[in-house]
């Protein structure tokens, strides 16, 4: 009996090997009943299509001529419409004042500082949280600091950087400020290094005075550790979206677990006084020391 060397669906002899039992038509890309049957099977290919018939572009050629040339009609008269909006809005905005905000007359810097307590935080799904403190001692108050994480092979290439910002918006100087940045789909590394880039602040601070006190830690039985304590509105203006990150710090004097809460009342009124606490489970080590900072933003008042 002769073996056919033929596709059964469209009869094309242009056979390729799939794997090693299995065998493709490369016109018609149909599986071939059995490998068996054929008796030198060309070589194994990647990435095989199916040919489109060469005949269907002389069919519509002329369909896409027209097409092409009605384009280029039409986004000529966009071009020079576009062209004479743009002529006349410029023309507009040149007979008008610009009004200059002083304000906005700051620089971007990579403020010097002191990192302490930084850590990589794995999580269970391959993501990880690289943690830790900024001391700003630049003689600057910054605006929105911005944290940015580099991973580097053995041989000191980059393979990437991923960017965070700080607790706080506003740092002055000599303040530190817990900076927290996510890696997505973390890859294998040999060392990290974290960098700093802020806007310098000029002018009033303008945030409500927050203050921690009593804090104390606790071992929970056979689990993790507890911290409590209060936050006070010192200030005299209402508080709002004001939060509590805590950073607990074990021997190796690196952070080993951490959390955010946000007060769930939403005015916080001055000289009102209001007890948080955190449960930490990331470790069944006790801490040795713990870092906490609080910020929110004076509520707007309306003025008309």
């Amino acid at each position: 009996m002769t073996q056919s060397k033929q596709c059964p669906s469209c009869g094309s002899t242009n056979i390729y090997q799939e794997s090693a039992t299995v065998y493709r038509c490369s016109d018609c890309f149909d599986k071939l009943p059995s490998g068996a049957i054929y008796d030198t099977p060309p070589p194994k290919v990647y990435g095989t299509q199916k040919n489109s018939d060469p005949n269907q572009f002389a069919k519509y050629k002329y369909i896409i001529l027209s097409v092409v040339i009605g384009w280029m009609i039409l986004g000529s008269t966009f071009t020079a419409l576009f062209q004479n909006i743009t002529t006349t809005s410029t023309q507009v905005d040149e007979s008008q004042n610009t009004i200059i905000d002083p304000n906005n007359n700051l620089s971007e810097i990579h403020p010097e500082g002191d990192f302490y307590y930084t850590n990589e935080l794995p999580d269970s799904i391959g993501n990880s949280y690289f943690v830790g403190t900024f001391t700003n001692t630049s003689g600057s108050d910054l605006l929105m600091p911005k944290f940015t994480v580099t991973l580097f092979n053995e041989d000191g290439s980059s393979i990437g950087s991923s960017d965070g910002y700080g607790e706080k918006n506003l740092v002055t100087n000599n303040e530190s400020v817990i900076f927290e940045v996510l890696w997505s789909k973390i890859p294998k590394y040999h060392h990290y290094e974290v960098s700093v880039t802020a806007t310098t602040h000029e002018g009033d601070l303008n945030r409500p005075d927050l203050v921690l006190k009593s804090i104390e830690l606790k071992k929970i039985k056979n689990k993790g550790t507890m911290l409590t304590g209060k936050i006070q509105n010192q200030g005299t203006t209402i508080a709002n979206f004001t939060r509590i990150k805590c950073l607990i710090i074990g021997s190796d004097n690196l952070v080993s677990d951490y959390g955010t809460i946000v007060l769930e009342k939403e005015d916080f009124l001055p000289k009102e006084t209001q007890k948080f606490s955190f449960e930490f489970y990331r470790t069944n080590e006790f801490p040795t020391l713990y870092y906490c900072e609080t910020d929110g933003m004076n509520k707007e008042t309306n003025t008309n």
